[in-house]
């Protein structure tokens, strides 16, 4: 047995999830890797919404779409990710089966420009709240680079504030290793949600990046 990396794990927990015919998120298509991986899990059917911030990611993940076929199955929308649930149509947001976030910047470009604690925060929250139970909301957490512990922390912080009755929190993480290497946090609503979640969606909307 080899213990998978971050992403390789993701992945994994992402296909026990989804199958052709659903409509899956992902946060930050970066440079198309997940796109392209969650494009050929739920073609011919199925539809992906990939958001990204940088024009730069955004036309990285459509070349690489247009490569392999699957840009008919993708929609791109340059934008943070916490917009998804204002830009999807009702029947998207009820049949979303999985959302994913790859944390920090894009590989090959500004290592300045990275996901921010307040939209990623406010884009998890909104995403438990929205879809329904059952959905895995999975975050691969990169913290080697600056600002990538503050955004861990302030993630970390918010799985701690969520009820454990009606959120559950899987954490998987390589221990002793000598860089800092990803690890994964993955969210997913249990039931029917309380009013702490509708408050804590609240209470970070506003202090939220979004507009």
């Amino acid at each position: 047995m080899t213990l998978p990396k971050a992403v390789a794990f993701a992945h994994w927990m992402i296909a026990q999830n989804i199958r052709p015919g659903d409509t899956v998120i992902d946060a930050t298509c970066g440079n198309g890797g997940d796109t392209v991986f969650l494009a050929e899990a739920v073609s011919p059917a199925g539809h992906v919404h990939a958001f990204d911030i940088q024009s730069e990611a955004i036309q990285a993940t459509y070349a690489r779409l247009k490569k392999e076929s699957l840009e008919p199955h993708v929609t791109l929308h340059h934008c943070s990710h916490d917009y998804a649930v204002s830009v999807l149509t009702e029947a998207e947001r009820t049949s979303v089966r999985a959302a994913v976030f790859n944390l920090g910047y894009l590989p090959g470009s500004d290592k300045q420009i990275v996901t921010s604690a307040s939209s990623t925060t406010a884009a998890v929250l909104s995403y438990l709240h929205t879809f329904p139970p059952g959905v895995p909301v999975i975050v691969v957490i990169y913290h080697g680079h600056p600002g990538g512990n503050a955004e861990r922390t302030a993630v970390e912080n918010l799985a701690a504030e969520l009820s454990e009755q009606e959120v559950r929190v899987l954490r998987y993480s390589l221990e002793f290793q000598e860089k800092a290497p990803p690890y994964v946090l993955t969210f997913e609503k249990t039931g029917e949600e309380s009013p702490h979640l509708s408050n804590l969606v609240q209470a970070y909307s506003h202090i939220s990046t979004k507009g």
